[in-house]
Parts: C-alpha cells; structure tokens; sequence
C-alpha cells in the first residue's frame, strides 16, 4: 500500500487535472455557445431584412398586371418602371437579385437580369419551402445555400391580385457577408481555446513541479529525521554492548594464546578478537551514520581474497538455510584501497539479505569481475526481488519487508560503499527470479 503521502499527492494531482479539464471545457463549451447564438442571431436578422425588403418591393408590384407581363413580349412603361425601381432596391439595400415571378415560378422581372423573363426560376428550389410559404400568401426568409462560391440567403413575399389571391411572389437575395465575421469569431474562439490550453498546460508543470519539489524535500526531512532516530537508538545502546564486546575479545585471545601453547594453532582462533573488532566498526559506523568516510581507515587490500574468506564465513549460516554460495573470482587478483572490515560487512550484508530473500531456500552466485577501472561486485539470488520496491525506497533507512528486520542493512551498505569512492545499485533480475546486488568499487592502481 502507498505511504498516505504519496495517496495525498496523487489525489490532488487528479483532482487538480479534473479542475483543469472542466475549466479547459466550460470555456469550450462557452465560447462555442457564442458562436452558435452569434451565426443563428445574424442569420435571423439577415432574414428579417431580406423579408423587410421583399415586402417593401412586392407593394410596387401590380398583381392584376403579372399574367399581362408574362405573356407580352413587348416592354409597357409600367414594365419598365417597376424594373428601374426593383434595381434601384437592390442596389440600395445591397442586394444581388430581386426577381419577381408569377405563381407558377415563371420569371417576370429579374434586377440584374441574372434570369431572363420567362426563365423558370431555379433557385427556387433551393429552399422549396419557404417558396411554398409566399405562394400561399405568407412572407417567409429561406435558409442559407450555396450559390456558386458564396453562401446566400433569400425571402420570398407574396404579390396580391385586386381579387386576393396571390397572383406571383417577390424574392430578395443577398450574401451572407456576416460568415466571414463569424470566420473572424471562430478562429479568435479557437486562440481563446488554445491560450486557455497553453496557460492551462504551463500551470500543470509549473504545479506538477512543485509537488515533486515537495515531495523530494519531504522525503529528504524523513530522511533526516530517521537518520535522528538511529543517532539517538545507537548512541543509547553502543556503551552498553561494547563493554560485553571488549570482555569477549579478552577471552578470545586468552584461550587462542592458551591453545597455541598446547600446540594448537587454527586460523579460526583469530576469528573472535577479529570478529569482536567487526562488530566494534560497525557500532562505529551506526554511530556516525551519514558522515562520508567516518571510522574507515584505507588502504590498498586484496578485494578477491576479501570476497572469498567472507564468503567462508557465511557459508555455514547459509547451508543451515538450505541456501547453496558459488563463487565466482575468475578475473583474478584485484587490488583496491578501503578498509578491510567495512567491505566485509558489505558483503556480509548483502548475503544475509538474499539467504532472507528465499525461506525456502535457494542458490546465491557471488561473481567478481573488472569493468574497465572498477571492480564489480555482484551477488544474484533467486528470491523475491524487490517486491515493488523502487531502488530508492530499498536504500530508505528503517524501510523493511522483514517481520524482524531493523531497515539499516541496505542504508549502511550504500554509506560504506560510497565513503569508499563506490556506487551501490539494487534490481530485479531480467527473468523476474531474484534480485541483483551490485558494488562498484575503483580499482587501485600502483603510484597513486
């Protein structure tokens, strides 16, 4: 489960996402209603006008003459009157056709001329509708359509007879100029969107920063304050467990001096006193925790034969655990600088670690090998991994998956081997097996 911070942090950052979408969508969503509202407001006025002027033209209109002037080719001056008034309409409100047809479509006056009379009018049928609406005696605007290049927009009105019956329709026609302001409106409703993404965007980093910056100084004052903790635990237990260490080291060497007067003399009689003066740099190291180099005395060392007696040395506790150690030195003598008892327990460490890693036992591969100027380290085990853990929360002091497990083993390898010029890595193997444990150490190289 996530630490409660971490849960915290992402729930504001969801809920901090949400707002951003429903501030990024409210503005969408509002300024597409503009538009909407601005193309139907204008198209209506624009209908209205257009219906405004058709009723104004269908009143210089003689109903009684309309049958007349279809069917005489001849031009009478009322003929010719109302054409020059028609154009004088057109050109006055803008227009680019007045026409006037008998109710049958038949075209008896065109402005412009863009029809000729008797020419049935064909743009009626591009909105039959409100064509049907004049012929029945009702002024009504047609919905925009393409004519050509242009997008028009046109009202039909009805021309009466003495008798009143509609004897032809009046039909006014005019550009929809108001689109190219509309255009205008969509593309500046479309930069509005994108600056409004664009800031919307840059706060997210800008935030998302933040909280990593937070985040990473919370961790830091955690850290900082279990770094404490274990000053404080270690420095009220250290005095205690050297005095027993120190009588334990005296025995050692009394009865390693005693059996060497009988005669007996085994490489394990220095275990206890070394082993005594381990544990005693270890408290050393807990002690000053966090402080490069502390307690480390250095010097060049053999780190094949390092590797190879402490491997001695926990075989015994491993094969009680049903776990099988190799071995593997084959890049021969490597030389570096450190302090002999602090890379002991580093390794120490790392085995224990994997022994911990499979109860059920298992096989652990500890191989030794160069890699231009370091030494590499590596200890393969074929437990758990890492069990979800990141690198950085596996190094975490006081961070542990063990019922019984103190969370300084790792902290205190990764010190050790950084005080020693080193670089420490953890993962999970490519096979999803078991884990990887790696140390890389400087290789020490004569006359330096």
């Amino acid at each position: 489960m996530e630490p409660e911070a971490t849960q915290g942090m992402h729930r504001r950052m969801w809920t901090g996402a949400a707002a951003y979408v429903a501030i990024l969508l409210a503005v969408v969503l509002s300024l597409s209603h503009l538009y909407r509202e601005s193309r139907d407001s204008l198209d209506e006025a624009l209908g209205a006008r257009l219906a405004g002027v058709a009723i104004t033209a269908s009143y210089l209109v003689d109903g009684d003459s309309l049958a007349v002037w279809s069917f005489d080719p001849q031009e009478s001056l009322d003929f010719m009157w109302l054409r020059s008034r028609l154009e004088q309409v057109r050109r006055e409100n803008d227009l680019s056709e007045l026409t006037v047809c008998d109710k049958d479509g038949f075209v008896v006056v065109s402005a412009v001329r863009r029809l000729n009379k008797g020419d049935v009018n064909v743009y009626w049928d591009l909105d039959p509708a409100a064509v049907a609406l004049a012929r029945e005696g009702f002024t009504a605007p047609s919905r925009l359509y393409r004519a050509g290049d242009v997008m028009q927009k046109s009202a039909h009105a009805p021309v009466w007879d003495s008798t009143g019956r509609v004897a032809g329709v009046v039909t006014a026609e005019a550009e929809a100029d108001f689109l190219g302001a509309l255009a205008n409106l969509r593309r500046a409703a479309w930069a509005t969107g994108a600056i409004v993404l664009a800031f919307l965007s840059l706060m997210a980093v800008l935030l998302t920063r933040q909280q990593r910056s937070l985040a990473r100084a919370r961790a830091e004052m955690i850290r900082q304050e279990n770094l404490a903790m274990m000053g404080r635990m270690t420095a009220g237990i250290a005095h205690e467990i050297r005095n027993p260490l120190g009588i334990i080291r005296g025995a050692g060497e009394l009865h390693a001096g005693k059996l060497r007067e009988l005669g007996v003399d085994m490489p394990t009689l220095d275990y206890i006193p070394e082993e005594v003066d381990r544990l005693d740099r270890i408290l050393t190291r807990y002690l000053t925790f966090g402080t490069a180099g502390a307690g480390s005395e250095l010097e060049p060392l053999a780190f094949d034969r390092l590797v190879q007696r402490s491997a001695q040395m926990a075989e015994q506790e491993l094969s009680r655990a049903n776990v099988t150690l190799t071995v593997d030195s084959s890049g021969g003598p490597l030389t570096i600088v450190g302090d002999s008892p602090s890379l002991q327990q580093v390794l120490l460490n790392l085995l224990l670690n994997a022994r911990d890693a499979m109860p059920d036992g298992g096989r652990i591969d500890v191989r030794l090998t160069t890699d231009k100027s370091e030494a590499v380290l590596q200890v393969v085990d074929e437990g758990t991994g890492l069990g979800g853990l990141s690198e950085d929360e596996a190094f975490e002091p006081f961070r542990t998956t063990k019922e019984k497990g103190s969370g300084l083993g790792l902290a205190v390898v990764r010190q050790v081997v950084k005080d020693h010029g080193g670089v420490m890595s953890l993962r999970d193997r490519d096979d999803g097996s078991g884990a990887v444990a790696e140390v890389r150490l400087p290789l020490h190289r004569e006359g330096k």
